[in-house]
């Protein structure tokens, strides 16, 4: 056993302390963002039923390819959730009795076989919040605010929200000749541009049996982009005021009601790749990394397993690219170590309950070493603060305090 060659699963992962402390620091952020917006906490189970997870009208055909899936021992067909929402949507099915809207948050893995690449695994975390049961564009005006607060406070700068919206798409695709069959092939192509490129989605088109033509129109719908006000009257010049004009300018205007005045754009390349958007989709992006997290309208999914449509919209966070991205505040959860120098044990582990009753995490040494590798340990382990209890110390009745960062020392009462 002990030459056995070890490694991780191919896709995932081990997240050591430092990281797991920048990691829960944001989530932290983002909770406490989340429920002053009225938001509550929700978990499901990491497993659902086959059936659930493929059933028509969810994740498309590429996230089905894309999915774990077993048989169990009993010859059950499982699967391993690839996003929250699906789980979400049969949770909101089985317990018809919650009062509406109902606004959850979750913070869970999900695990999805794709292509490996820096950033991208195949088990991952995602941050979700959702509102259930308003089909008002004040709920989806709502989620974007609540994620422009989140990006503010996790430190983030150089961010914006791209907004479109899909029967807006749905109808200049027609426009241009698309049929309405090839409608999903078409958003799907639109949906890797940032990925392919332009020649990439004419490419995907075209196989798609498009017309060159309708490429063309296509190809110029999607370059509009920037501020609302401008975008809209450009939209309205080519599609007139349909339904996606009109829930576009009233998301805008309750934006702009809520404060929220800048930060945002409509962006007609936006597509959002999953089957089921049916109204407003967003993307959070961040500089030239791109996106931080995204989502949309869904209004009739839950239906696919409650029987009648149940209006909802929410947006998931990227956290392992957000944890990745952030500048790490600290790398450890301990605030003070405790070393001890001579036979002071009992005194020092007193003071230990004490400062622990505080609110305090504290570490003691547990190996006996001398006092410079105790601060050497402290040193190492991102340990902010060392109060030193010795001999001396336990007669003057006062410990040594350091401050592992500046080097200043002061004395403190035991």
């Amino acid at each position: 056993m002990a030459n056995m060659g070890l490694s991780n699963v191919k896709g995932t992962r081990d997240l050591p302390p430092e990281d797991m402390v920048n990691r829960n620091e944001a989530i932290s952020i983002l909770k406490r963002i989340f429920e002053s917006y009225g938001f509550q906490p929700l978990e499901t189970p990491g497993l659902e039923n086959w059936e659930v997870l493929s059933a028509k009208g969810t994740g498309g055909r590429d996230i089905i390819d894309q999915t774990y899936n077993f048989k169990d021992k009993s010859n059950r067909s499982i699967g391993l959730r690839y996003d929250l929402t699906v789980p979400l949507a049969r949770f909101i099915a089985m317990n018809k009795q919650l009062a509406m809207p109902f606004k959850r948050y979750q913070y869970g893995k999900i695990w999805r076989y794709e292509e490996i690449k820096k950033g991208r695994y195949r088990e991952f975390y995602q941050f979700d919040i959702d509102t259930i049961g308003t089909d008002s564009m004040l709920a989806d005006a709502e989620i974007i605010g609540c994620a422009i607060d989140c990006t503010n406070a996790l430190g983030f700068r150089d961010f914006n929200v791209r907004i479109n919206n899909r029967k807006l798409l749905d109808s200049l695709l027609i426009y241009a000749g698309v049929e309405k069959s090839k409608l999903i092939e078409a958003l799907r192509a639109i949906d890797k541009l940032d990925k392919i490129g332009v020649g990439g989605v004419k490419a995907e088109l075209s196989q798609c049996g498009i017309s060159n033509g309708a490429i063309e129109k296509i190809m110029g719908f999607l370059k509009i982009s920037g501020k609302p006000d401008e975008v809209l009257k450009k939209i309205e010049k080519i599609a007139g005021e349909n339904d996606g004009v009109k829930e576009l300018k009233q998301l805008i205007s309750y934006l702009v009601m809520m404060g929220f005045k800048s930060k945002y754009v409509i962006d007609l390349s936006l597509a959002r790749g999953m089957e089921y958007y049916t109204g407003p989709v967003f993307e959070l992006s961040y500089g030239s990394i791109g996106s931080i997290g995204g989502g949309g309208r869904y209004d009739r999914m839950i239906g696919i397993f409650a029987g009648s449509d149940i209006p909802a919209t929410g947006i998931s966070f990227g956290i392992d690219r957000i944890a990745e991205l952030r500048k790490p505040q600290k790398i450890a959860v301990t605030d003070v170590f405790i070393a001890v120098v001579g036979d002071v044990l009992k005194v020092a582990l007193a003071f230990c309950r004490k400062l622990r009753k505080k609110g305090m995490n504290v570490e003691i040494d547990l190996l006996g070493r001398s006092l410079s590798k105790q601060l050497e340990y402290a040193n190492s382990r991102g340990i902010p603060k060392v109060i030193v209890i010795g001999e001396k110390e336990l007669k003057t009745g006062f410990a040594t305090e350091k401050d592992m960062k500046t080097g200043k020392q002061r004395r403190m009462k035991i």
